[in-house]
């Protein structure tokens, strides 16, 4: 490409990029998510984000591909979407989340300045939906970026084992699960009066999902089969369902159905009674789980279902929360 078609494609980036920004002024909440988004880029918050993914998720895959210490690069993307990899983004994408987002309102409520930005011509309903999309924008921005610089580190060494739809799946659901909780962590600043309570209510709830959500529903399928004469098959399907409910075991679960053509639905839905710490018996409500679901998977547990559940946790917080911060005497 010359130097004249390199500038010609350029400049028609640049008025693409700038008809939309003109095109999305017309929506009163757009001023809001550009502010978020440069409020929070002349911070540290961004930069030290970027710098945790990359130690995180890019070092590692330097030092495995180019280094004595690594494995075969044609599975080096698929990897991504298995075992650690997928369990680590499950747990610091929730924690980016919850700590860009938690004083997102009730910091400003906090501050006073609440009060400014809705004496400007912005109705409550302005500020959630720009706000929501500003952090999420913040969060995804860094994440998009490492993902796809994960992507560029494979590609010399990846050949023909280099898979584009595995990182589009992996991009993308990655987003959704980074929206689920950029929602449900606005729902708790916007619900809450002041920064300490959004955290308490954030991280208590992330911590419940992490920590004990699964005990829970072990809980509810001994409960089934102790007390009820429900068929084996329907508590095991009803014991997934309870997990699936989990926004983080719904990535997962996710990933591992769409991301690789030779698992199953089913075989990704029986995963979720797999666990680090499981043992023998974990492994057994897996194998039983998969033999149940191998004929037919049911609705509620399809991979429709598990994204409807990532979408739910972004919107049913929000919707909560605006609600109450709609009445709220400010």
């Amino acid at each position: 490409m010359s130097d004249r078609q390199a500038d010609t494609a350029g400049q028609f980036v640049l008025d693409l990029l700038a008809g939309a920004d003109d095109r999305l002024h017309g929506l009163d909440w757009y001023p809001i998510v550009k502010k978020e988004f440069s409020d929070t880029v002349r911070t540290r918050s961004l930069l030290l984000l970027t710098g945790l993914y990359l130690a995180l998720f890019v070092l590692p895959l330097i030092v495995t591909l180019y280094t004595d210490l690594g494995g075969q690069a044609a599975t080096a993307v698929t990897a991504l979407v298995q075992g650690i990899a997928v369990r680590l983004l499950s747990v610091i994408v929730p924690i980016s989340a919850i700590a860009l987002t938690y004083a997102a309102i009730s910091g400003e409520r906090q501050r006073g300045s609440l009060k400014i930005l809705l004496s400007l011509p912005y109705t409550r309903r302005d500020v959630v939906v720009g706000k929501l999309f500003g952090r999420f924008f913040v969060l995804g921005a860094p994440l998009v970026g490492t993902l796809l610089l994960q992507v560029l580190v494979v590609l010399p060494e990846a050949e023909s084992g280099f898979q584009a739809r595995t990182v589009a799946v992996l991009i993308g659901l990655t987003l959704l699960l980074a929206l689920s909780f950029v929602g449900f962590t606005l729902g708790a600043s916007a619900a809450t009066s002041t920064t300490r309570r959004s955290l308490i209510a954030a991280g208590g709830i992330w911590v419940y999902l992490f920590a004990l959500w699964n005990s829970v529903s072990r809980g509810i399928g001994g409960l089934l089969r102790d007390r009820t004469g429900l068929e084996q098959a329907l508590t095991l399907k009803l014991e997934l369902f309870v997990k699936l409910l989990n926004p983080t075991q719904a990535y997962q679960t996710l990933l591992q159905s769409l991301a690789s053509s030779e698992t199953t639905v089913a075989q990704a839905r029986a995963s979720m009674f797999g666990s680090l710490l499981g043992g023998r018996s974990s492994l057994i409500r897996q194998q039983a789980a998969a033999q149940t679901l191998s004929e037919s998977v049911p609705w509620y547990l399809s991979d429709p279902m598990a994204v409807a559940v990532l979408l739910l946790w972004c919107v049913v917080p929000v919707a909560i929360g605006y609600g109450l911060f709609a009445r709220a005497d400010l």
